[in-house]
């Protein structure tokens, strides 16, 4: 009766083979067995993947078994973890770190949860030859994948399986613990961040990011701004950080930050704005934030206060100054990856934040244009345009992003794409900048 259950609930069983599916479900339970054995024993959430992907090619007789993570926002795939049956886990792979997720039919199997399944490549030659042209790329000459989409979102894809190759039963179950291995290394990583900091290293060290959302990490954890329940709790930290006087006074910082409220008023209250940010800080901290002068309130210059635009500015000078491609490259990186949205984002449109929120974002736009210029320099297309795909988010109206991701694609040979681009950059950019932009494309002859 088990048997004919299996039989019935198998959508994908082809009714003239009963002896192969019988002999596929056999093996599943066989195989399935001796992966739990290692399961038992492995904590590494990596190792536990990988294995599992390991097995997926074992068991299909496949060259290759790897997880692409999925952003449909961003209309790209990128390879996560994989196995290579010949040359082992990670080895060097065929897929670009990033490829443009331009394929319906995957996008749909994701929306669906349904399998991918491609028999023979020749098959789709005509009818998708932009798929036909990736898949002879990365000689596939037949796959199977099977979509995840709780948490992390992509597929657990499997190349040139030789057995079993319309039975995606056993390669969902494998996706089930790729899927959670993924989930539960994301976690680690993740309360890792929570809980340390490569900045914190003493119960005096205090890192704090200002650019997007305002959060505060001390020896004990992460303070956000929300956390502090009080913008105005949240502006009295960030002038304090800015002014880095001897002492402000109430009156001063009210004049600076609220002009158009009553003035003693927010003198009167600014005390208990004072205790309730020390009372928020004690949460992540034993020291004391700020501290009373004869002159105002200041930060407490004992602390070790490290802030993200005062590394940004200085890893952009850095790269600047760097005598090496590769090491211009590691410094605008690590300074683009600090950008995290507009300066102190829930102010930016205060006239007293205003013009420093200005400042960062025209030095993030030129620092992004010089990554990409000398990732492009250095024939990494792929890099280019996952930076400047990135980068866009930030700064959707810069001209300069928009040349360097359409010269990428065209060398990648993505050139529908890269016209997805240019009139993309049309609806964006002002006439005059849009202008300038196809000029420079036609230029250099790479308008799409």
């Amino acid at each position: 009766m088990q048997d004919k259950k299996l039989l019935k609930d198998n959508e994908e069983l082809d009714i003239a083979d009963v002896t192969e599916y019988a002999r596929y479900s056999m093996e599943i339970e066989r195989t399935f067995a001796e992966l739990q054995k290692g399961l038992a024993v492995c904590y590494d959430p990596k190792e536990i993947a990988l294995n599992a992907m390991r097995v997926a090619t074992d068991f299909y007789d496949a060259d290759w078994c790897g997880i692409f993570e999925v952003d449909l926002e961003l209309g790209i795939f990128s390879p996560f973890w994989w196995y290579n049956r010949e040359l082992g886990a990670m080895s060097k792979t065929l897929s670009a770190e990033i490829e443009v997720m331009e394929y319906q039919r995957w996008i749909d199997s994701l929306n669906n949860h349904t399998a991918m399944i491609i028999e023979d490549r020749e098959e789709i030659r005509d009818t998708y030859p932009e798929e036909y042209a990736l898949y002879t790329r990365l000689q596939v000459k037949n796959l199977m994948a099977v979509p995840f989409w709780k948490g992390p979102v992509g597929f657990l894809v499997l190349r040139n399986p030789k057995r079993y190759t319309k039975q995606t039963s056993f390669l969902r179950m494998l996706n089930y613990i790729v899927v959670n291995s993924l989930s539960e290394y994301f976690m680690i990583e993740t309360s890792k961040l929570t809980l340390t900091s490569p900045r914190i290293n003493s119960d005096n060290d205090v890192y704090i990011s200002l650019f997007g959302e305002l959060k505060i990490i001390g020896s004990k954890g992460i303070l956000t701004e929300e956390e502090l329940k009080s913008p105005k709790i949240a502006r009295v930290l960030v002038y304090l950080l800015l002014t880095k006087k001897n002492g402000v006074s109430p009156r001063e910082m009210a004049d600076a930050v609220w002009p158009d409220e009553d003035i003693d008023s927010v003198t009167k209250n600014f005390k208990g704005l004072i205790y309730r940010l020390q009372q928020a800080f004690s949460l992540i901290s034993d020291s004391r934030l700020v501290i009373s002068t004869p002159n105002g309130y200041k930060l407490n210059c004992k602390l070790n206060i490290t802030t993200d635009y005062e590394l940004f500015q200085m890893k952009r000078t850095n790269a600047l100054n760097a005598t090496t491609a590769e090491q211009k490259i590691s410094l605008l990186e690590k300074a683009f990856d600090l950008y995290n949205g507009s300066f102190f984002r829930s102010a930016a449109g205060e006239h007293w934040i205003m013009p420093t929120a200005v400042d960062y974002y025209h030095k993030y736009v030129s620092l992004a244009g010089e990554l990409l210029k000398t990732l492009y320099e250095e024939m990494h297309y792929g890099c280019v345009h996952n930076y400047a795909t990135r980068a866009l988010q930030h700064a959707p109206h810069a001209e300069d992003l928009f040349f360097w991701m359409i010269r990428s694609l065209m060398r990648v040979g993505h050139s529908e794409v890269a016209r997805g681009e240019l009139r993309m950059a049309q609806t964006k950019l002002l006439d005059e900048e849009y202008s300038a932009l196809v000029d420079r494309l036609k230029e250099v002859g790479d308008m799409p």
